[in-house]
């Protein structure tokens, strides 16, 4: 690997750990283990949807997974041994996806910003407003039309909520002030993948109910528009029943999956 690309990974790790996505890759997993059976019908359900669209494919020469992760939702085995070469791309990829992957050949890690900068933006960003004006001049170095298939892994409505819980923190910024943000981020994302061999799982909506008195919330989740899409299934996502995510709230995500 060329020096400036391993200066460039640990530098982005570096930011990724300062910006909490590093905490907040690990409180997934911990979650993950505190719900396993809860979790389980959604990421089989993934996993089903994805191997489904890679069936439909007509070429098998790479595919990539765009928010690789702990690879919870990725059926890696299955698509490595149908595709030349997977790359699995993240800010920070956990050492034990690193340990996994070493010994497959086929299967590459990319280090990558998906928002095309915005969390180094955010970073270095002294106001909020100057954070706001320069959004927009933001690119995506990556181009995903090499891939023959790309599939967006339950990372869409991800990409925002970490990013603008820094932003809160930093800048004393409320919701409102962060929806054209989100807004920004997940249309990036979806304008980033390429039409016609694309396969997105994402969650549009969550639901709380209160254990105190049965109250229930809705709260959407998703800004961004869509091309045409097809194939389009719905589940439900048990994310938390152990009331940590919100006090005294159960908590279950509605995720959509659909061919762009």
């Amino acid at each position: 690997m060329h020096f400036f690309n391993l200066f460039r990974k640990s530098n982005l790790n570096a930011i990724a750990r300062r910006t909490g996505y590093v905490r907040d890759q690990q409180g997934i997993l911990n979650r993950y283990v505190r719900e396993n059976e809860n979790w389980k019908q959604h990421l089989e359900y993934t996993k089903s949807f994805v191997l489904e669209s890679v069936h439909r494919s007509r070429k098998s020469a790479s595919i990539a997974f765009l928010g690789s992760g702990w690879l919870l939702d990725v059926p890696l085995e299955e698509v490595a041994n149908l595709f030349d070469d997977v790359y699995l791309y993240d800010i920070v990829h956990p050492e034990q996806v690193v340990v996994k992957t070493k010994k497959m050949k086929n299967v590459h890690l990319v280090t990558c910003d998906l928002t095309g900068g915005a969390v180094a933006l955010a970073e270095n960003s002294t106001t909020f407003e100057q954070f706001i004006a320069e959004l927009p001049t933001l690119t995506l170095t990556e181009d995903f039309n090499r891939f023959d298939m790309v599939v967006s892994v339950n990372i869409l409505n991800q990409l925002d909520i970490i990013l603008c819980d820094y932003l809160s923190e930093k800048f004393s910024v409320n919701d409102d002030q962060l929806i054209p943000v989100r807004r920004f981020v997940q249309q990036f994302h979806i304008d980033s993948l390429p039409v016609g061999k694309t396969c997105v799982i994402t969650d549009f909506e969550e639901e709380n109910e209160s254990t105190i008195d049965g109250s229930k919330t809705n709260k959407k989740l998703l800004y961004c528009s869509f091309p045409e899409c097809a194939n389009k299934k719905e589940w439900t996502w048990f994310f938390d029943t152990n009331q940590r995510y919100h006090k005294n709230q159960i908590t279950k995500l509605n995720v959509m999956a659909f061919n762009l």
